[in-house]
Order: structure tokens, then C-alpha cells, then sequence
């Protein structure tokens, strides 16, 4: 009987080793041949988008999810791709597939002033903008006087808060 068992776990084992896997493979950085930074004012905010332009590795290749981190004044913006487990490659293709996106640059907490953007090894500085005020104007509907025009700052100071409980 312990044959009999030791012969059956090595048999699954051999079993489950040698499956195929179902999942994808990791993401790699994806080839990256121009980066723009398009730097816009939404209401008042800066608001900011990395123009990316470059070749994938392969005809199947796609761009996914992009991470991003911050170094001080620094961010890094890493533009993935995959290629889906199984895929067949297309044999007509003669060079990669180019591709070109725009992603948002996360600003929130920065500063108005220079910065650089390091998007998979290629450096591409920048400028924040200082935030501008909006202008409201309330309409007297039916009054004949001019109306009120008011100055908003939608910036709202953060308090610092003690986290020690």
C-alpha cells in the first residue's frame, strides 16, 4: 500500500507540474519613442496628460494599466504592455504596431512650478501652472441691476490632524 501511494503522489505531481498555465503572462515596459505633456486648465486646476507614442513588441501586444509614482518633483509614469498567453502571432506584420495614447498625470498634492516627467526612461519636463480664481455671476432675473460677480478659490485648505489615537 505505501507503493501504491507513493506512486500516485508522484503521478500528481507530475500531473499538476506539467499543466499549461491559464493565466498571462507579466507585463514589460512597453518600447516608448516620444512623450508630450499637455498641461490644461479644468475650472481654475491644472490638470495634465502624457501624450505617449511608441511601437509594441509584437502584433498581439497590448497596452494596459499604467503605474505611476512620485519622487519629489519627479514622476514616473511606466507604460505597459502584454501579450496575451496563447496569442498567435500575426506573420504578415513587418514591423510592431505602433500606438499612440494619452494618460492623466496625477498632480494632486504638487506644487505650481517645474517638474519632470520620466516616462520609461525618457525625460520630458514640465510646467504647473498656479491655480486660477473662477468667477461666479448670480443673475438677478427681473432686477435691472448689474449682477453679482463673486471670486471663488475651489481650493480647500487641509488641517493638519494629529493621527495618534
Amino acid at each position: 500500500m505505501p507503493l501504491f501511494r507513493t506512486i500516485l503522489g508522484v503521478t500528481c505531481f507530475l500531473a499538476t507540474s506539467c499543466q499549461t498555465k491559464s493565466y498571462a503572462p507579466p507585463p514589460l515596459k512597453a518600447h516608448v519613442e516620444s512623450v508630450e505633456v499637455e498641461v490644461l486648465d479644468f475650472e481654475g486646476r491644472p490638470e495634465a496628460y502624457a501624450i505617449v507614442s511608441g511601437r509594441l513588441s509584437t502584433s498581439v501586444a497590448q497596452l494596459v494599466d499604467t503605474k505611476q509614482a512620485r519622487d519629489d518633483r519627479t514622476l514616473y509614469l511606466e507604460v505597459l504592455e502584454q501579450t496575451p498567453r496563447g496569442a498567435t502571432l500575426l506573420p504578415d506584420l513587418t514591423d510592431s504596431p505602433p500606438y499612440r495614447t494619452r494618460i492623466p498625470i496625477e498632480l494632486l498634492g504638487l506644487e505650481p512650478g517645474p517638474c519632470l516627467l520620466n516616462t520609461n526612461g525618457i525625460l520630458t519636463p514640465f510646467l504647473i501652472p498656479n491655480p486660477k480664481a473662477v468667477q461666479v455671476v448670480q443673475s438677478n432675473h427681473g432686477d435691472m441691476r448689474p449682477p453679482v460677480v463673486t471670486l471663488l478659490d475651489q481650493f480647500v485648505p487641509i488641517e493638519e490632524t494629529d493621527s495618534t489615537f
